[in-house]
């Protein structure tokens, strides 16, 4: 399988259909509050999403929904803890895909992905790069010609493993050096670029009303395809590139979940990600809420995960 795919084509080509009636299992279930573990800090876009669903999810079910924060090792502590739960429904995991994909790549993990059942991936961050508004250049080609003439290094704030590994491939590739610069998590690589001590940055849609504010200005999309909310963005495919790196919020449940549970809650997040509270959300903070079943969250980390790969190949 090679790294590239069309995202509107491998939805249509991955799609399964909900069971319309549920085993006895899946009709008893929900008895008793559930809890969604975030695998990120309260306050991030993973977190904000998670607790606008908590309120409609809850009602869908007819039980009480719970969410804890558990940071640290880009969800891999949260994945742990839930790894180790009962299998029964009651404990669910949102984190980002590359929690799955990317994590296991670059450190060693006591999880992998088989410790899990995927439920549904709800969100797509919109991903980008940003620079200080005073930046030389207003676009990827200007800014590979930008360094490439001058023979600077151009300075990144990196609080993430996926922009950091898109960053070094794309040097590479295009002959020009980086270096990293460390920040704590997305409010820090946007301070970065306003305080305009690195040229670059990314995020996964905070960098937004600063553009549309003046103070930075948008240089590429992150994604294969292009954005659904900054459509002017290029997209890596635009940029002749076969990858794309695309963070999504995941749900998953430990290996082992009845079949028919997974599919129940499938179903309930299907419903909740149509509901106005979720979609004003997305909205506000520049995230495209969608549902794609337990299946095509299987095919999206295998693909993530080849496209990872094919990236690692180039820098080592």
């Amino acid at each position: 399988m090679s790294g590239t795919i069309n995202r509107r084509s491998f939805v249509a080509a991955a799609a399964i259909t909900i069971a319309g009636s549920m085993p006895s299992l899946a009709q008893d279930y929900p008895t008793k509050p559930i809890t969604i573990v975030v695998g990120y800090a309260a306050g991030g876009g993973t977190d904000v999403s998670i607790r606008a669903m908590a309120g409609p999810l809850a009602e869908i079910l007819d039980e009480r929904v719970l969410v804890q924060n558990v940071g640290g090792a880009g969800g891999g502590v949260a994945a742990v803890r839930v790894a180790a739960a009962e299998p029964d429904g009651y404990t669910l995991l949102a984190t980002t895909s590359s929690t799955f994909s990317l994590e296991p790549l670059v450190q060693q993990t006591v999880y992998s992905d088989s410790d899990f059942t995927h439920v549904a991936t709800v969100v797509q961050f919109q991903g980008a790069i940003f620079a200080p508004a005073s930046a030389p250049f207003d676009n990827y080609a200007e800014m590979i010609a930008h360094f490439k003439e001058t023979g600077r290094t151009l300075k990144h704030a990196n609080y993430f493993q996926l922009d950091k590994l898109l960053m070094d491939y794309i040097a590479r590739k295009e002959g020009i050096q980086v270096d990293f610069v460390p920040v704590q998590g997305g409010n820090g690589a946007v301070q970065a670029v306003l305080s305009e001590s690195v040229d670059t940055a990314y995020s996964g849609g905070s960098w937004s009303p600063h553009t549309q504010s003046g103070e930075a200005k948008p240089i590429f999309a992150t994604s294969y395809e292009r954005l659904v909310f900054a459509p002017e963005l290029e997209s890596m495919k635009d940029l002749g590139y076969d990858i794309g790196t695309t963070s999504y919020i995941t749900i998953s449940v430990p290996a082992g979940t009845p079949e028919d549970v997974v599919n129940k809650l499938s179903d309930a997040l299907k419903q909740v990600t149509v509901d106005e509270a979720m979609t004003t959300m997305g909205e506000q903070r520049f995230m495209e809420v969608q549902h794609w079943g337990p299946q095509e969250t299987v095919e999206l980390i295998n693909f993530e995960i080849e496209s990872f790969n094919e990236m690692f190949d180039a820098t080592r």
